[in-house]
């Protein structure tokens, strides 16, 4: 019974250590993409594109529109 406590716990450290270890990778790629600047305003003869679709009523709904 105690070596089947010891194997219990261990797996769970592991787990655990393996969680943390995903999480701050994580956090880093968030923390990489957040510093890109995505929205940078484009330069030379650039056109803004709208699209103005048919809204779905239930996402316009959920949006709160």
């Amino acid at each position: 019974m105690e070596k089947h406590v010891k194997e219990t716990v261990k797996i769970f450290i592991w787990f655990m250590i393996g969680a943390c270890f995903f999480s701050v990778c994580l956090h880093f790629i968030y923390k990489e993409f957040q510093e890109m600047h995505r929205y940078d305003l484009p330069e030379g003869p650039a056109v803004k594109v709208v699209e103005e679709g048919i809204p779905w009523f239930p996402f316009d709904f959920l949006k709160g529109e």
